[in-house]
C-alpha cells in the first residue's frame, strides 16, 4: 500500500472515529478542517459527539478563530433585542425583507443562563457591547452591587466578573472589544474620577492613569478598529456649545484620542440635537438628530470610510424635517441604503425606516411599553471564560 494511500485512510479512520486520534490540527485534512469552518455554530456544537477528535478541534483556538473569520466574510449578522429581561435575535436579512414583506419578522428567544439562577436578583440589565460573538452586559440589583457579565448566547457560555472598583451609580462610560496585540478581550469602565480596565486572561481590574480629560465622556462605546468610540460631552459650564468631537479609546495603547466631526454643528439647534456614534459596516457613524421639535425630527448620518481620516467622512442619510416625529429615536443604520433601526417613541416599538417609501415599518412591540435596546453580533465558538486563550469551553 502507498504512502498516500495509507494517509489517507488513516484520515478517514480518524475523522470518523474509529481510528487513532490527531495529536494537532495539523493531523487532520485540510480539506476536512475548510469545510467545517464555514459550517454554523449550532452544527459544529453538535459535531463535537462524534469522536474525542473532532471535539479536540472544535475545542481548538486556531479553528475558532478561523470560523471567526469565515463567519465575518460571509457577513452572518444577527441583531441582538433586549426586552426588558428577555433577549431575542433577527437576523439581518429577516430585517431587510420586512421592508418588503407584511409577514411576522422570525425572531427566537435566547436562553439567558443567569435567569435560571437561584441567586438571580437583577431587575436592570444594559447591553455593554458586542465582539466576535460575546456580548458584554451590566447587571444591577436593587439590593446587589454591580455585576458585568460576559455571554455567548450561542454555545450559551458565560462568566461573571470579577466586582469592579467602580460602583453601578457613579459610572459613566462603558464598552467591551477585542485587542489583537494581545489576543485579549477588555471592559473599560469609568466615572468622574477614574478608568479602569479589565483584561479577561489576567482576570483583573486595572486603573489607568492621567484621563481626566475625557471624563466628560457618557454612555455605552461603539467598537470599531479596536478602539472605542463616544461623543465627547461638554462641560456643564459650556453646556449651551454643541459638542463637537468623538472621543476614541485605544484598546491597545490604552489611551484616549479625538476625532474631529465632518463639520461643526449649528450652536442655534444645541437644546434639541443630538449626537450620536454606531457602526456601519466595521465603519464609524455620526448622526445629527434634532429631537422635540414640532415641525417633525431632522436627522443626518455619516459614515467615516477611511478611519482616522476626516476627509473621508461621507453623507448617507438625509431626512428632513415632516417625516419623523418629533420623538423618535435614531438606534443604527443597518444598511448603506439608508434603513434605518429607530425606537419610535422612549418606551415604543422598534421599527425601520425605508428611506425610498419614507415609510416605517413596526417589526417588535410588546404593547406593554418596553424599553429595547439592541446590538449587532456574530454567532460564534469564542468562549467568555477568564484565563481563555479564545478556545470553546469543552
Amino acid at each position: 500500500m502507498s504512502d498516500a494511500i495509507s494517509s489517507r485512510r488513516q484520515q478517514a479512520l480518524v475523522l470518523s472515529g474509529t481510528g487513532p486520534h490527531p495529536e494537532s490540527l495539523d493531523d487532520f485534512d485540510a480539506v476536512i478542517v475548510e469545510i467545517l469552518s464555514w459550517l454554523p455554530v449550532k452544527s459544529l456544537l453538535r459535531f463535537r459527539c462524534v469522536c474525542k477528535a473532532w471535539r479536540a478541534l472544535i475545542s481548538e483556538s486556531y479553528f475558532i478563530k478561523k470560523h471567526l473569520t469565515r463567519t465575518k466574510i460571509r457577513s452572518s449578522f444577527k441583531l441582538l433585542v433586549k426586552e426588558s429581561l428577555v433577549f431575542r435575535s433577527i437576523e439581518y436579512q429577516a430585517l431587510f425583507n420586512c421592508l418588503s414583506d407584511d409577514g411576522t419578522i422570525p425572531n427566537r428567544e435566547l436562553d439567558f443562563p443567569v435567569m435560571n439562577l437561584p441567586s438571580f436578583e437583577f431587575p436592570y440589565i444594559e447591553i455593554v457591547g458586542a465582539c466576535n460573538g460575546l456580548i458584554c452586559l451590566l447587571l444591577e440589583g436593587e439590593l446587589t452591587s454591580t455585576t458585568i457579565l460576559l455571554w455567548n448566547p450561542c454555545t450559551r457560555d458565560f462568566q461573571v466578573l470579577p466586582q469592579p472598583p467602580l460602583i453601578h451609580r457613579d459610572l459613566q462610560l462603558f464598552g467591551f472589544g477585542y485587542d489583537s496585540s494581545s489576543d485579549d478581550y477588555k471592559v473599560i469602565l469609568g466615572d468622574w474620577n477614574s478608568v479602569v480596565v479589565f483584561t479577561l486572561k489576567t482576570s483583573s481590574w486595572r486603573k489607568l492613569q492621567s484621563l481626566t480629560k475625557y471624563f466628560e465622556v457618557c454612555s455605552i462605546g461603539y467598537l470599531v478598529n479596536e478602539a472605542l468610540h463616544w461623543v465627547l460631552d461638554e462641560p456643564y459650564k459650556q453646556r449651551m456649545s454643541c459638542p463637537s468631537k468623538i472621543v476614541s479609546f485605544d484598546l491597545a495603547e490604552e489611551k484616549f484620542h479625538e476625532i474631529p466631526f465632518p463639520y461643526p454643528p449649528n450652536p442655534v439647534d444645541r437644546p434639541e440635537l443630538v449626537a450620536g456614534v454606531g457602526i456601519l459596516n466595521n465603519c464609524l457613524t455620526l448622526y445629527f438628530q434634532t429631537m422635540y421639535c414640532r415641525a417633525g425630527c431632522e436627522l443626518k448620518m455619516w459614515v467615516m470610510k477611511e478611519y482616522g481620516v476626516k476627509e473621508s467622512w461621507t453623507q448617507v442619510i438625509n431626512i428632513p424635517s415632516g417625516i419623523l416625529g418629533e420623538e423618535y429615536a435614531c438606534m443604527t443604520c443597518i444598511s448603506e441604503n439608508g434603513e434605518l433601526l429607530m425606537r419610535l417613541d422612549l418606551l415604543c416599538p422598534l421599527a425601520i425606516y425605508n428611506p425610498k417609501e419614507k415609510t416605517f415599518r413596526i417589526f417588535m412591540d410588546d404593547n406593554q411599553g418596553s424599553f429595547y435596546e439592541t446590538a449587532t453580533y456574530v454567532e460564534s465558538l469564542v468562549s467568555p471564560l477568564i484565563g481563555s486563550t479564545n478556545g470553546a469551553s469543552m
